[in-house]
């Protein structure tokens, strides 16, 4: 019986010891972090403002980090292709990824999409938000968003919009104005706000609703602002009305931060969200945020877990409602 008793006490204070040891071992690895180059995805092509802009924050934080922080693009699917890698990662700190609105929405449209992004993912912190425009080309006949009303509604399905992606807020928000319209017109998705507005100005579409990558190109002339799809008008295109001034009760949901897989070490999340936070305040991301229209909003990762459940709970009911072909 004694033998028995000390066997027991025996494996207790080793199995104890082994979880102390184990702790120990993770708060150690969560000090050292990082120890090798961090990979940043983003789900959208090259040279759009998603892309630049991460990349303009990726130069700062790997400074503050100590460890290069490395972008690579897996574009398709309104960025749901990069957060269902993303989900599928080790939760070590070393694989993180931008998440944008598209990724969170896209989750109630596509059936072959197999993440939860509350369920999923470990939000790290939110940098930043879109700002979406209705745009035409400069010498288009449709000098406001009643004439491409008017239009839509004489021959439906003949105008054409472009955005970058199924189930992006641009997207899901031309859908419901359609709704309250009562007009139908034909989306055309393309893998990036560049693509999109490439499209635009070729005259491939008629009409493009997209996050600000179109700025160069309202600011050279090739492209014309009708109207933005914020709660307030777009600083520097003051002219533009919103959608709640033209008479529709719209705002699209905007998201721009950092996740990683679920699990991730609270003491790593502090670090990334610290040296994203100030890669925010720098020169290079205000420039980049000039030039692509996106308007600086910073929430730590309790903040931005908030934001993200509250336009989930907002968005979730309306799509699912909604014809969005």
């Amino acid at each position: 019986m004694k033998q028995l008793n000390f066997t027991f006490a025996r494996k207790l204070v080793l199995g104890l010891l082994g979880v102390g040891f184990a702790v120990a071992s993770a708060q150690a690895g969560a000090q050292a972090y990082p120890t090798r180059p961090i990979q940043l995805v983003v789900g959208y092509g090259a040279g759009g403002g998603t892309d630049m802009c991460f990349r303009a924050l990726a130069l700062t934080a790997s400074k503050e980090l100590g460890q290069s922080v490395v972008v690579e693009n897996k574009p398709g699917a309104g960025s749901s292709l990069s957060i269902g890698y993303i989900a599928r990662q080790k939760p070590d700190g070393y694989n993180i990824a931008a998440l944008s609105t598209g990724a969170v929405l896209n989750q109630f449209l596509v059936p072959s999409i197999d993440y939860d992004v509350m369920k999923d993912l470990t939000p790290i912190a939110m940098v930043a938000q879109y700002q979406v425009g209705l745009l035409v080309r400069a010498d288009s006949p449709l000098k406001t968003l009643d004439d491409v009303i008017k239009k839509a509604k004489q021959a439906p399905d003949t105008i054409a919009f472009s955005t970058a992606g199924v189930g992006t807020p641009q997207h899901l928000t031309m859908v419901k104005l359609g709704e309250q319209t009562g007009v139908k017109w034909t989306h055309v998705a393309y893998k990036s706000g560049i693509e999109a507005s490439t499209a635009l100005v070729r005259g491939d579409v008629e009409v493009m609703a997209q996050t600000a990558e179109w700025v160069p190109f309202v600011r050279d002339g090739r492209l014309r602002l009708l109207n933005v799809f914020t709660e307030s008008r777009m600083a520097g295109f003051e002219d533009a009305p919103t959608l709640v001034e033209a008479g529709y009760d719209l705002v699209a949901p905007s998201i721009l931060g950092i996740v990683g897989p679920k699990g991730m070490d609270p003491a790593v999340v502090a670090k990334i969200d610290k040296a994203f936070k100030a890669a925010i305040d720098t020169e290079q991301f205000r420039n980049c945020t000039d030039q692509f229209g996106l308007k600086t909003d910073y929430k730590d990762a309790a903040a931005f877990t908030q934001h993200i459940q509250q336009t989930i709970g907002k968005w979730a009911p309306v799509i699912k409602n909604m014809d969005t072909k």
